[in-house]
């Protein structure tokens, strides 16, 4: 595999507009991993970020009582241009988004009161519409007075066939499935799995053999392997293994980000807390997990991961030491090793590739 010479970062930040160097930073990498902030468009909490890479579109949540989605066109080589759409994000707290394989929709999922919103998207791949077609609210348990607390929607991930869109609820230990029709764009809900109690599901990927999806808990420092069954949309939980090498290990830890490489081999998950990334070995298609070893994140609070384009770079975003770091990633045993000195950024929240080599001008207005 050749060495792609380097691209563009989007990485997010949990920080108030009011904060210097609080918003969207854009930042290049290259080969050999060095980093470089190339500039910062200013929003308010724009935690989490999601890309239709075909038609050049970049969305950003806003993680605010009253959430928002922004849309932004994106050229590869010099980043971001002027935002395009605006839209009311249905709920509170929006921290995950994610655009669907045909990109004729996005979702979005709501710490704050549980809710799943669906957005149509325009002929460019920017959201359509100014507030979502469809909101699905996740109840809570009910405590002792009565009243429901919040599910704690936390990540709204379509299969890679586009057929359903699985949510996790941290609040309720459950993964909810839901089938989707994208003519209409909406959800149907298809199925709710439950997970044993304090697990607190967070975020999840799907392996490339498409029989398995991996589940990282928040709450109890472990994956779920579960099983999928692409043509009925079932989804069983089969095993469970910590993300530390001492399940017993002293001091509070809350897992975050998990990852998969493209070859299905290896799976690197965040530990904020530890603050190391887990490295574990994949078998069996997915069937199966083995920790290998663990890696210092360059920084505190490593919030979330992403792998290069060409599968050679690991890229983390420690959100309290505000620094992004990057590491050299060997495609053969999974290994990572840090490459050069973390970027300094504001409370960066999460990190996305979107795009190859840049050059200058990445905030130029649109042409």
């Amino acid at each position: 595999m050749t060495t792609e010479p380097g691209g563009l970062l989007a990485v997010g930040s949990s920080a108030p507009v009011c904060e210097p160097g609080a918003g969207l930073s854009i930042v290049r990498y290259d080969a050999t991993g060095a980093l470089s902030l190339r500039g910062v468009r200013p929003l308010d909490h724009p935690s989490y970020t999601a890309s239709d890479p075909v038609r050049g579109v970049l969305h950003a949540v806003l993680e605010r009582d009253a959430g928002r989605v922004v849309s932004f066109r994106f050229h590869p080589r010099t980043g971001l241009r002027t935002p395009r759409a605006v839209a009311t994000s249905g709920g509170a707290l929006p921290c995950h988004l994610s655009v669907h394989p045909s990109g004729s929709h996005v979702f979005a999922a709501h710490y704050g009161d549980g809710v799943l919103s669906v957005f149509r998207t325009a002929a460019d791949g920017t959201i359509a519409v100014t507030e979502p077609v469809q909101t699905v609210r996740h109840p809570g348990p009910a405590p002792l007075d009565g009243r429901l607390t919040p599910a704690h929607a936390h990540m709204a991930a379509p299969s890679p066939d586009g057929r359903f869109v699985l949510c996790t609820t941290l609040g309720t230990d459950r993964v909810h499935v839901y089938g989707f029709d994208p003519l209409t764009g909406r959800l149907t809900e298809h199925r709710s799995v439950p997970l044993p109690p304090g697990r607190g599901p967070r975020h999840l990927v799907f392996h490339p053999s498409g029989r398995y999806v991996h589940v990282v808990n928040e709450l109890s420092s472990t994956l779920t392997v579960c099983t999928w069954d692409a043509s009925t949309g079932h989804l069983e939980p089969v095993a469970e293994l910590s993300t530390r090498p001492d399940p017993s290990a002293p001091g509070a830890n809350y897992p975050a980000a998990v990852r998969i490489s493209a070859d299905g081999r290896f799976l690197y998950t965040s530990n904020r807390g530890d603050d190391t990334i887990a490295v574990h070995a994949v078998h069996d298609h997915g069937a199966s997990l083995a920790l290998l070893t663990t890696v210092a994140s360059g920084g505190s609070w490593p919030r979330d991961l992403a792998l290069s384009p060409d599968q050679r770079l690991l890229f983390c975003a420690n959100q309290r030491s505000d620094a992004l770091a990057a590491f050299h990633r060997d495609p053969s045993s999974g290994h990572l090793t840090p490459a050069g000195q973390p970027l300094s950024l504001t409370a960066p929240t999460s990190v996305l590739p979107i795009g190859g080599a840049s050059g200058a001008g990445w905030d130029r207005p649109a042409g």
